[in-house]
């Protein structure tokens, strides 16, 4: 239908309309833009809705693992103040087997899980292998390690300052950096201001953007070693575990590992390898006999064996660390004790929460 203009409409020029209705109402409908928006909006609202999910999801689960993580906290120190127990317990024939919340122990087939260990019943004595019990819900290994198999860094002398050093190059450390450590601890809590070779007194420290003195004393706590001059944060994890403020200062050859064994006198790499395969092969240095046999085919008897065995032992010592891993699901947390170990009970000397 063409439009009434009064003037002729060009052929091509033609406009096309609905014919109304009587009774119907004259305007432009807008339903497609309400169309729109509502399409609109329902994305709008879909995505904050899948964002809160996904919020409420992630809040969900981290409060489930913190949840878990204080859980896993309280059951691994649970099961080092068990362990204080279980070390002065009189000793009895040892059983292959797992503890059951009776607090019995059944017979198992060996663990094929590579901290498996050979007796669980009985006196727990430090180890190289973990022992395993359940506190709770939760499964924890327990590590048993005696600080005479670390280096008392207090007994650390002039004697023993290229030890020392040799201990400290076994962990890739630089010869340099090695001999400044070790000055500078000897610097530390020796009583005077004189320098060693490589070492620092208070006017090296007093350098320092926050500055500090020297102890001019015996550390107190393995972490002091931070504040000595050539140790950084990664030495300080590369070495914490194998030295110790703890004991006698002798080293525990059935405890002790390679690097530590190298911080003897006379001990060199092949003499440290020797007294590992014996140990593999025959078990347990129990005598002075024994370390003769393993250190007589490298010359060292009489007066000089005597004199290596006063920084050797084969007995225990009563300054014990107990580090239990607790774990539940895929959730693993850990709790340490150094404790001093009596005749019929453990003293708690240091705690080490994670």
């Amino acid at each position: 239908m063409e439009r009434g203009t009064g003037r002729e409409n060009p052929k091509s020029y033609k406009i096309y309309c609905i014919k109304k209705w009587e009774g119907t109402r004259v305007g432009v409908s807008c339903h497609g833009y309400v169309l729109i928006f509502s399409l609109w909006a329902i994305v709008i609202f879909g995505f904050v809705a899948l964002s809160l999910t996904r919020n409420t999801s992630i809040a969900i689960k981290t409060e489930i693992t913190s949840s878990e993580r204080i859980k896993n906290i309280y059951a691994a120190r649970g099961a080092c103040v068990y362990a204080t127990q279980m070390m002065v317990q009189p000793k009895k024939q040892q059983t292959q087997g797992k503890e059951t919340k009776s607090g019995r122990y059944k017979k198992t087939t060996r663990q094929k899980d590579k901290y498996a260990r050979r007796t669980i019943g009985g006196t727990w004595t430090p180890s190289n292998k973990p022992y395993n019990v359940q506190i709770g819900d939760r499964d924890c290994l327990v590590f048993i390690s005696d600080e005479s198999a670390k280096i008392n860094i207090n007994k650390i002398t002039d004697e023993t300052r290229a030890n020392f050093i040799k201990f400290l190059i076994s962990f890739k450390i630089k010869e340099y950096t090695a001999e400044i450590i070790t000055d500078s601890i000897l610097d530390w809590f020796d009583e005077d201001d004189l320098h060693h070779v490589n070492g620092a007194e208070k006017d090296f420290y007093a350098t320092l953007p926050e500055p500090y003195e020297p102890k001019n004393g015996p550390f107190e706590t393995i972490e002091e070693l931070t504040l000595i001059r050539g140790v950084t944060p990664d030495i300080f994890e590369l070495l914490r575990e194998y030295l110790t403020i703890y004991g006698s200062g002798k080293i525990n050859v059935n405890l002790a590992h390679k690097e530590v064994l190298l911080y003897v006198p006379i001990i060199t790499p092949d003499i440290a390898e020797a007294i590992i395969e014996y140990k593999k092969k025959k078990g347990k240095i129990k005598s002075v006999a024994d370390l003769e046999e393993i250190f007589g085919p490298y010359g060292i008897i009489g007066e000089e064996l005597h004199k290596t065995m006063n920084l050797l032992t084969i007995d225990n010592s009563n300054f014990v660390t107990i580090n239990s891993i607790s774990t539940f699901d895929k959730v693993k947390n850990s709790y340490k004790l150094i404790v001093q170990k009596g005749a019929d009970s453990c003293s708690i000397i240091a705690v080490y929460p994670e």
